[in-house]
């Protein structure tokens, strides 16, 4: 066995190349206590049908695929790993680029019968995680049908444990989606799903998810982790992936196989050709491993995404109005312009009109067409002129991506250009419908209605929500689950192109709350809407969720003010706000004068620790895990840089429990909201949990 050995920052990756050919990779933190068992040099275990373990090392693979005429493996019906299409792949070569600062490992691994693997590791420097991209290259001279194509590949799991048949020692991480019910984190040991080794292992055993159609965080978000917990080891995976996608984790014998990309031929009815000369590349993955815990490896992951929020461009964190839970779906020109002289000299950046602005709509029906209604709106272009006078950035709400039932391009002469399945017009329920942006007409019919209205009424702001999932796919290509692919990419692309139209717009990235909360979509939108959690009190429990899947940069959180909120109350939603981007809507010309002090006062600390929020890392502390929908106990969201630590505190129902959360030397108090209860001891900041659904803020900074 040939061992590569590169190290890219604080990662050591080494690819294993057998004798044979076969090639796989290792992810190993550069400093770690534990020790690597190198199973390749043990030799094959003794046979033995009745003693306790067999050896049964088996080297894993860089890629994983599957060619339609090839044989499929051990796994199937649970997996298509391990096919004969990755068993004819071979070694070929491997080499590095260098360009400011990015480091690329290259690695090409060919087939005799004419395809080819192009694997690339990418790292920027300073950066905790890495990328990943596959692409499968067809130089035969036939056309081939690619049925599965990983985007990573992470095998050998764990190569700190010498057999892996010891029970308890290894856990998955996961993390749910689902509507205002974001981010669940679920741990689950390798034999709670049935991953444990049997006494021989003639079969693939595995578990394969993820999500279905264009809702790319509706039953899974995209970003998986598997865990030694013996050595405090943890492998962390994100995808950026704007249609279905899978991730599986698969024991072939001794050691585990994480892996994902693109949703299979079986669980996504994907299936691509390729012809002669052509290249098919799969999502991109970000991948890392540290010494620590899931938190740790979710930090890391999120650095890449650092990354993209620098390259959007958008400056500082401007506060948002939203007048959604203000009019609920009814606005009117003279209703956002009393709301503007209230808020003018609070310090709101960004002012967004929502549902209802068009003519012939109801909130989120009758759209399509885009057209203003001028009896609800007379002067727009005024009113923007006034907002922007006033220090604001006039902001729209717009669905573009779909029409519904009572707009004139819902009806039937107009399904040619929607999305169809079987021939039938695809709908989200019955009122809703999905243009099909592969077509030329679609894209210029919305460049006129979206781009044109945009730049003709001098928007700065334009939030995108998206209340439908078209499901397994969608015709138009060789099958459902690529024709899906298609048009999400399409989709992207036309994201792409309104932020070169309109350079200086910020796009808000929503889909019904949190739905298209991913890393692809996120690079190309400036936040997202967390969830369609509006006023319910566990909104600072699903942004805390949030915290290790999205950064605080691009999280916009609601917080709603009533006009009969107590201060408790409003300090406990302005709070939640202190989670990623404030967002106020609500009774805002009902709040006293009194009321208004409570909010004004927490803008103010919002304002002082946006530099941490910007650049910062984060950790969640709670006394009771898993209640969503009836949190309880105290939870404290810390968010610390070299020189500031903020800590967000949320004293749920009972029971009262305190929270020690570490403190380092050389921290002072700056500033304080709400209502916190703390008290600076030897062993840390101790926080205490004194009276139910209370809220504060707590900001630090470093002599």
């Amino acid at each position: 066995m040939e061992v590569k050995e590169f190290v890219l920052g604080r990662i050591k990756v080494q690819y294993l190349i057998s004798e044979e050919g076969r090639a796989s990779m290792l992810l190993l933190p550069v400093e770690t206590r534990a020790k690597e068992a190198k199973n390749w040099e043990l030799g094959p275990g003794k046979w033995d049908v009745r003693g306790e373990y067999i050896r049964e090392w088996r080297q894993g693979t860089l890629v994983q695929l599957h060619l339609r005429h090839h044989n499929r493996s051990r796994g199937n019906g649970m997996t298509m790993k391990n096919s004969q299409s990755m068993e004819l792949l071979k070694f070929h070569k491997q080499w590095t680029e260098e360009d400011q600062g990015q480091t690329k490992i290259c690695t090409l691994l060919k087939a005799q019968e004419g395809y080819q693997v192009l694997h690339i590791l990418g790292y920027e420097e300073g950066v905790g995680a890495l990328w990943c991209e596959t692409s499968f290259l067809n130089l035969s001279e036939e056309t081939y049908e690619l049925e599965m194509l990983s985007s990573f590949c992470m095998d050998d799991l764990s190569p700190y444990q010498a057999d892996n048949d010891q029970t308890e020692k290894l856990a998955f991480h996961r993390f749910y989606g689902s509507w205002a019910l974001e981010g669940r984190h679920v741990c689950q040991s390798i034999e709670d799903l049935g991953l444990q080794k049997s006494w021989c292992s003639p079969f693939i055993k595995g578990e394969r998810f993820g999500t279905i159609g264009s809702w790319t965080t509706h039953r899974y978000f995209p970003v998986a982790a598997l865990e030694d917990r013996e050595n405090q080891i943890i492998w962390a995976a994100a995808l950026e992936t704007v249609s279905s996608w899978q991730m599986e984790l698969t024991r072939d014998g001794d050691t585990l196989s994480f892996s994902g990309g693109l949703a299979d031929v079986e669980q996504g009815a994907w299936m691509k050709r390729v012809a002669p000369g052509e290249q098919f590349v799969a999502p991109r993955a970000r991948l890392t491993v540290v010494e620590g815990d899931i938190q740790d490896a979710c930090q890391r992951l999120l650095e890449l995404q650092n990354l993209a929020v620098a390259k959007y461009g958008e400056q500082g964190m401007p506060v948002t109005f939203n007048e959604y839970c203000s009019s609920w779906g009814n606005p009117t020109q003279e209703k956002e312009l009393e709301y503007a002289k209230i808020l003018k000299d609070k310090g709101v950046g960004y002012f967004v009109i929502d549902a209802g602005w068009s003519r012939g709509s109801h909130e989120q029906w009758g759209n399509g067409e885009w057209i203003l209604d001028t009896d609800r709106f007379p002067n727009l272009k005024e009113m923007n002129r006034e907002l922007r006078k006033m220090g604001m950035i006039p902001g729209i709400w717009f669905e573009f991506e779909a029409t519904t039932d009572g707009s004139h391009v819902f009806a039937k002469e107009y399904d040619v250009l929607h999305l169809q399945r079987e021939g039938q017009v695809i709908h989200f329920g019955a009122d809703r419908s999905f243009w099909d942006f592969r077509k030329k007409e679609v894209r210029e019919y919305l460049r006129e209605r979206v781009i044109d209205f945009l730049k003709e009424y001098d928007f700065g702001y334009m939030k995108v929500d998206y209340n439908g999932n078209i499901g397994l796919g969608c015709d138009g290509a060789e099958s459902l689950g690529e024709g899906l692919r298609q048009q999400m990419e399409a989709v992207r692309e036309f994201f792409l192109e309104i932020k070169k139209e309109l350079p200086e717009l910020i796009v808000e990235n929503c889909a019904s709350g949190g739905h298209r909360m991913e890393p692809a979509m996120m690079s190309v939108t400036g936040m997202s809407s967390f969830s369609d959690c509006h006023e319910a009190r566990e909104i600072p429990y699903i942004a805390g969720n949030l915290q290790n899947l999205c950064v605080p940069k691009q999280n916009l959180i609601w917080a709603v003010l009533r006009q009969d909120d107590a201060k408790e109350r409003l300090e406990y939603s302005v709070s939640a706000g202190f989670l990623g981007r404030l967002c106020f809507s609500g009774d805002i010309e009902q709040l006293t004068r009194e009321q208004w002090k409570v909010v004004t006062d927490g803008l103010e600390l919002y304002r002082q620790a946006e530099s941490v929020l910007q650049n910062g890392v984060t950790r969640v502390y709670r006394t009771k895990e898993q209640v969503i929908r009836h949190p309880q106990g105290l939870q404290a969201v810390v968010r610390k840089n070299d020189k500031e630590m903020l800590v967000v505190v949320h004293a749920f129902e009972g029971p009262e429990e305190d929270l020690l959360l570490p403190m380092e030397d050389g921290m002072t108090l700056a500033g304080s909201y709400g209502s916190v209860f703390y008290e600076l001891c030897p062993e840390g900041l101790r926080i205490s949990h004194t009276k139910d659904w209370t809220a504060g803020v707590l900001y630090f900074q470093k002599k």
